[in-house]
């Protein structure tokens, strides 16, 4: 048995210990529930964009009445108010794991 293969069945034991850890943490904790909100609400806002744009396509290809395009609009902009937050929280939480590993934290 050579020491790289030493070293690597001891890194392995390390991340295994780790994976089975769990995260007691709070700002860990709390920064992972954000993020996982944050990727619901950007999933919700691009669902809404698509949904606006199947109306604008479905008008233009059927028939563009006054109901297609209020519900364009209406989703159209309710994916702006959830998306735009959203994209925000995500590049902040990305920002702060980026800065504690910089840190060596």
């Amino acid at each position: 048995m050579d020491s790289r293969t030493q070293h690597n069945k001891l890194n392995n034991k390390v991340v295994t210990a780790l994976i089975t850890e769990p995260v007691t943490d709070p700002v860990l904790v709390k920064r992972e529930l954000i993020s996982n909100w944050a990727k619901r609400a950007s999933r919700l806002g691009y669902l809404l964009f698509g949904a606006s744009m199947l109306a604008v396509i479905w008008g233009l290809v059927i028939n563009f009445t006054q109901t297609v395009s209020q519900i364009a609009s209406t989703t159209l902009i309710a994916g702006c108010v959830v998306l735009a937050p959203a994209i925000l929280v995500q590049y902040s939480v990305k920002a702060a794991v980026r800065d504690e590993r910089e840190r060596g934290i």
